[in-house]
């Protein structure tokens, strides 16, 4: 079947199913009140419903996990144009302009273009998803070990380069994380290897429980220090929809945004927050209309709002077709992909996971729409949203954190090990140590190590296999033309980011510190 006609068995799939269509619908709403809320990000709404999602069938349970993705994303503008206040570090070029327009009475404007912006942004990344995730897909099932073995490096090197504002710090990150990963069964002797001893550690440390520790509990104890609190909700008048002249000069910026956050996306460990501050870099450079940007021009919403949420498309690529997480939001959807026994890489779009595969597909346009749909109808509600107290949100995080993670293999050890790594991760953040390199190294790296064991046996100890295959020496070329190009710009692209926040709006924007 083709490509279009497998999503058009996606669609199907989903409108034939009542209990999935609703699912989605709450998924979306839900990823938005979390996106409105300040200090919460969509990937820690992830981690706290993803092991739930065992009880769920997968087509179910990931929908749930992408609508949620979605619509957390999108729900991070709300109170960055309301309050100049990110919900996500990916609005944060949003509040630029979006808390400007409110402060000229064009909250509702304001709301309407970034919820426009964010469903076409994101229909635009699925779309370009569900056509070159499977071309990736047939590629790389001529791939052997020394490709994946080579693939993984790449991963690891660019993942940990990019994270946080230190190199240093960011591949210290992700060593820990590749330290964590052996703990357990060698793969291949069968030998027990850091486990000290303890048999709850014989079967490795579970993915699921650290991520729950590391995007939710450490975001909880976060905003416990930070205690970010939201002023009050401003007017909500003026018009429902967009007006013609800003629909025509915002046009071609969320073409642009869209195009940009994918390509962003695809970049393994680039994020969201990049995607928007790119796109809303090149939306300045182009000016329409007659209000300056950072004064409340449209178009800042319209690029920062479109790329962000296209970054989730692009980051897809990557994890569904070779296994590697373009972001700590797709680390989750992986760690979904792997309750119901399904392994990301070529192999998922082969046979009846083909099927799954479109529907989750089919699932993100969906949300996507939705999110346009949802944020038109409960604007004025989520402008309450956001005034929700963090004394009260804390406890609910938490309490869901500990059930989340005894839940998925009934072991008080998985509770024990989520309240480790989350006040590991507390004390990371608190240091600007990344925490996303410690989950990226904890699936990247046992996937390096089989790999190049498996291809070291089969060459009878011949390393050269990993510099003479042809797929090989293009992943080395991209490793040394990425580590040149983060070593130059990492730099360059901080001070462009700080530049923008500074000259953008005379309120600074307070960006609640997070984890993603």
């Amino acid at each position: 079947m083709d490509i279009f006609g497998s999503l058009l068995g996606g669609f199907g799939s989903i409108l034939g199913s009542p209990m999935l269509i609703a699912a989605i619908v709450a998924a979306v709403i839900a990823g938005m009140v979390v996106g409105a809320l300040p200090g919460l990000t969509a990937t820690m709404a992830m981690a706290l419903f993803l092991p739930f999602t065992f009880l769920l069938e997968p087509d179910i349970g990931l929908s749930v996990l992408m609508g949620i993705f979605a619509g957390g994303i999108a729900g991070g503008s709300v109170p960055a144009i309301l309050l100049n206040v990110p919900g996500t570090p990916a609005s944060a070029a949003t509040a630029l302009d979006g808390y400007a327009m409110t402060k000229r009475g064009r909250a509702r404007e304001a709301l309407s273009m970034a919820m426009f912006a964010s469903a076409v942004g994101g229909v635009v990344s699925a779309l370009l998803l569900s056509v070159l995730a499977p071309l990736i897909a047939r590629l790389a099932l001529n791939f052997q070990a020394p490709e994946f073995f080579v693939l993984a490096i790449y991963g690891l090197t660019i993942i940990a380069a990019v994270a946080g504002k230190s190199l240093l710090k960011g591949y210290v990150s992700g060593l820990f994380g590749l330290i964590v990963g052996l703990v357990g069964l060698d793969p291949i002797s069968g030998q027990l290897r850091l486990t000290f001893g303890e048999t709850e550690l014989s079967g490795g440390i579970s993915l699921i429980p650290v991520l729950i520790g590391v995007f939710g509990i450490t975001q909880a104890l976060v905003l416990i220090r930070q205690s970010t609190s939201a002023g009050a909700v401003p007017s909500m008048s003026g018009p429902l929809w967009l007006t013609k002249t800003d629909l025509k000069n915002s046009g071609t910026t969320i073409a642009r945004g869209s195009l940009i956050g994918t390509a962003i996306g695809v970049i393994p460990g680039t994020g969201t927050d990049i995607g928007a501050f790119l796109s809303y870099s090149e939306a300045k450079r182009r000016p329409k209309g007659r209000i300056p940007f950072g004064k409340g021009n449209p178009q800042g919403v319209a690029a920062s709002e479109s790329a962000n949420n296209a970054v989730v498309g692009g980051a897809m690529i990557p994890m569904m077709t070779l296994g590697i997480p373009g972001e700590a939001g797709t680390a989750v959807l992986l760690g979904g992909l792997l309750i119901h026994g399904l392994t990301p890489g070529p192999q998922l779009f082969t046979g009846e996971q083909s099927s799954l595969v479109y529907t989750i597909f089919a699932t993100f346009i969906i949300a996507n729409i939705l999110i346009l749909v949802v944020g038109l109808v409960a604007a004025r509600v989520f402008s309450y949203v956001v005034r929700i107290p963090t004394h009260v949100i804390v406890p609910v995080i938490i309490t869901l954190c500990l059930i989340g993670a005894y839940a998925i293999n009934n072991r008080f050890t998985d509770v024990l090990i989520a309240v480790v790594f989350g006040v590991l991760g507390y004390f990371m953040v608190t240091h600007d140590f990344p925490v996303s390199p410690v989950i990226l190294g904890m699936i990247l790296g046992p996937m390096a190590e089989v790999n190049f064991r498996r291809a070291m046996t089969i060459t009878g100890g011949d390393w050269t296999v990993f510099f003479t295959r042809p797929a090989s020496i293009l992943f080395w070329l991209l490793i040394i033309v990425s580590l040149i190009y983060v070593w130059r710009s990492g730099k360059k692209q901080q001070k462009q980011m700080d530049t923008l926040l500074d000259e953008g709006s005379t309120d600074s924007v307070r960006v609640p510190r997070s984890i993603d």
